[in-house]
């Protein structure tokens, strides 16, 4: 068995990984065509580089990863030690939550909450406008680089309290009640026993 399910794992992994690698190999393409290698160049790289938009969408998406994958790692801990301590339907309906964010295709995601964030700022903003005193123009609620991180952070979140909850089922309770009976404050068992052991599922969920 322990063959096939290796081959199948590789097969799996080529799948995935040689369409990145052919598109990889013909960035240093010399030709302007893709459908043929036509020797080594890195001209295509300088022109990117050279091309104020593209350094400016770079430049986003990089702020918009490292803030998302930030808020994620703390969101996501947070609820799945949340979610430890809670049991029967409730508990249900949030593991429903959860997975179906991870088995629906990203860009139906990336739709839905498009236009439920339009929809909820177009409600918002005549009652903002409402309750504003006079004086400045009250704010207005639009889409930008805040709602961007936020609809990676919600997309993502999911991911991390899988990983996270992953290794605080296989963690021994005993450890974080011994910290307790030995005086320790409410705050000592997460920091010296908790943190450590969930860290490595946190660091991949980042």
């Amino acid at each position: 068995e322990w063959p096939a399910m290796k081959l199948y794992a590789f097969c799996g992994y080529m799948f995935l990984y040689i369409p990145i690698g052919v598109i990889a190999l013909f960035s240093f393409n010399a030709g302007r065509h893709a459908s043929q290698l036509q020797g080594f160049s890195t001209q295509w790289y300088s022109k990117a580089l050279a091309n104020p938009f593209v350094m400016d969408a770079l430049e986003t998406s990089l702020i918009v990863a490292f803030t998302s994958a930030l808020c994620v790692s703390v969101f996501g801990t947070m609820a799945a030690l949340a979610l430890q301590g809670i049991k029967g339907p409730v508990r249900t309906a949030f593991d429903m939550l959860i997975y179906i964010a991870v088995m629906i295709p990203g860009i139906v995601i990336g739709i839905a909450t498009l236009i439920g964030l339009v929809t909820v700022f177009d409600q918002l903003n005549p009652i903002i406008a409402a309750v504003w005193p006079g004086g400045p123009e009250p704010p207005k609620l639009r889409m930008g680089m805040g709602s961007l991180i936020a609809a990676h952070t919600m997309f993502l979140m999911a991911l991390v309290v899988i990983m996270v909850r992953a290794r605080l089922v296989g963690m021994d309770r005993a450890l974080p009640e011994a910290s307790s009976d030995l005086y320790a404050t409410p705050f000592g068992p997460f920091r010296q026993v908790t943190l450590p052991l969930i860290f490595p599922a946190i660091r991949a969920g980042f």
